[in-house]
């Protein structure tokens, strides 16, 4: 690295663009801030339209077509071109295992999707299990391959330790560096801008003809998954309607950006209950997304967020991260009880926290958080604390790391672990082959029996590694 500073590449997930969702925004604010520090490569999954900020280079790593395969090399390439890499997810089948030893490599443990995999095994378990089943086993090497781990929240640092440890990774090399651990693994949540927001365009009303200006509107702000629960929200409504017949709750966004996000039966569910309540599209509204610089249109003209899920492990360790951004626009909150933002929101005051799956309390609660006089008081008390949490401000560990990176101790990998990664290098090379033997065949219309002996021969192949 020399005199200069280490160059580092950050790898986005999801999508980049106009239209995002929270991992998206994210990956866009640390490269945007680390580029204001050193040179950062933002690696995307798509190409975008956006203006790359300062310092920030922009490295698509596959067209809307690509294939893994393609994406995964491309992303190998990128990795053997800078010093330290910032990912959820790293190409280590496609990388070769000495380059990935000779990076620093930060793991971004912000989303605990090993948990939010287990909503989806419980509700779908033909698909959701197998699926759970790799991400453990990527989970298990990830932890393995780091040298410094990132999280949203001290409570998801507590789960990350437990994990850690389990891997053999809380070694006397950190521990004699920082008691603490936090040369291992530490807090960087999600922020939000440093200026304040400002009206650049449409909003609510623009939108939806039927809310009227001056109507109370609360806005669920975020996409719909299946373990959140936008019915007790919608039943809620239903009740304060009763006595304020103005009321309005807005969904901002129930189809996802990601192109690998798949689609949640949640957002049919809700529909439905809406339509049999006869609320929707007079009390209750859907939205497909809204772009990532005009949310602020669409929160400034609401009078309270709202966020609920049900009881499970994965709200115990969530970071909802699109509640930031009520803060950000000064909006008092309801939230269920459970995860770290809902004890925010109890500790300072401003907004309500219910229990789960009680259309009552919440309507109760709805009532409360839209009283002229409490609504105003909560939102200067909003606005004091959002300050706190700008990007500049989260992301310091991350910061201090990229521009001095350390290794601590060694990875626990060994020999053993080495030879299953060229192993699985070699299987993945074989894999490769053998699809691009059957896309082959099947444009040249192949005789059947010639393709039965060439895809026999390519098992045989894949089989002998």
């Amino acid at each position: 690295m020399g005199d200069s500073p280490p160059s580092v590449l950050v790898i986005a997930s999801d999508t980049i663009g106009e239209r995002m969702a929270g991992s998206g925004i994210r990956y866009w604010n640390l490269a945007r801030v680390i580029g204001a520090q050193q040179p950062v490569t933002l690696a995307t999954p798509n190409d975008t339209t956006l203006d790359a900020p300062a310092g920030v280079t922009i490295a698509p790593y596959g067209a809307a077509d690509a294939s893994e395969d393609e994406r995964g090399t491309s992303l190998a390439t990128l990795i053997e071109r800078h010093d330290v890499v910032v990912a959820q997810h790293l190409p280590y089948l496609y990388t070769d295992a000495a380059i990935l030893n000779s990076r620093h490599l930060v793991v971004d443990l912000y989303a605990p999707w090993v948990l939010e995999k287990l909503e989806y095994a419980r509700l779908d378990p033909q698909r959701g299990e197998p699926n759970r089943k790799d991400d453990v086993a990527i989970l298990n090497r990830l932890l393995n391959l780091g040298d410094f781990f990132i999280c949203a929240s001290e409570r998801q640092r507590d789960f990350w330790l437990g994990a850690l440890a389990a891997t053999g990774r809380l070694s006397l090399e950190h521990v004699s560096a920082d008691p603490s651990l936090r040369t291992l693994v530490d807090v960087v949540g999600f922020g939000l801008p440093a200026d304040p927001p400002q009206h650049t365009g449409a909003g609510l009303p623009d939108r939806f003809p039927a809310i009227g200006p001056d109507d109370p509107v609360v806005i669920w702000n975020g996409g719909l998954w299946n373990w959140l629960d936008p019915l007790t929200a919608i039943r809620a409504i239903a009740i304060v309607r009763e006595q304020s017949p103005d009321v309005r709750l807005v969904f901002m966004g129930v189809r996802s950006p990601g192109a690998q996000v798949a689609e949640m039966g949640i957002v049919d569910e809700a529909m439905s209950l809406a339509r049999q309540l006869g609320l929707i599209d007079q009390h209750v509204f859907f939205n497909d997304w809204v772009p990532y610089d005009q949310r602020q249109n669409w929160l400034l003209d609401a009078s309270a967020a709202i966020s609920l899920h049900v009881e499970t492990a994965e709200a115990r360790f969530a970071y909802r991260t699109r509640m930031l951004d009520t803060l950000w626009c000064g909006l008092p909150s309801i939230a269920t009880g459970g995860d770290v933002l809902a004890d925010l929101i109890r500790d300072t005051g401003i907004g309500e926290v219910v229990p789960a799956s009680q259309p009552d309390t919440v309507a109760e609660a709805i009532v409360r958080v839209l009283d002229p006089a409490r609504n105003a008081e909560t939102r200067d008390q909003v606005r004091q604390l959002a300050v706190t949490y700008t990007w500049e401000q989260v992301t310091e560990p991350l910061l201090r790391y990229c521009i001095a990176p350390w290794r601590l101790g060694d990875r626990s990998e060994d020999e053993r672990d080495r030879y299953l990664h060229e192993l699985e290098r070699q299987y993945t090379e074989t894999a490769q082959y053998a699809r691009h033997l059957e896309q082959v065949l099947d444009a040249r219309k192949v005789p059947a029996p010639l393709t039965s002996r060439l895809r026999a021969v390519a098992a045989r192949r894949l089989r002998s590694r």
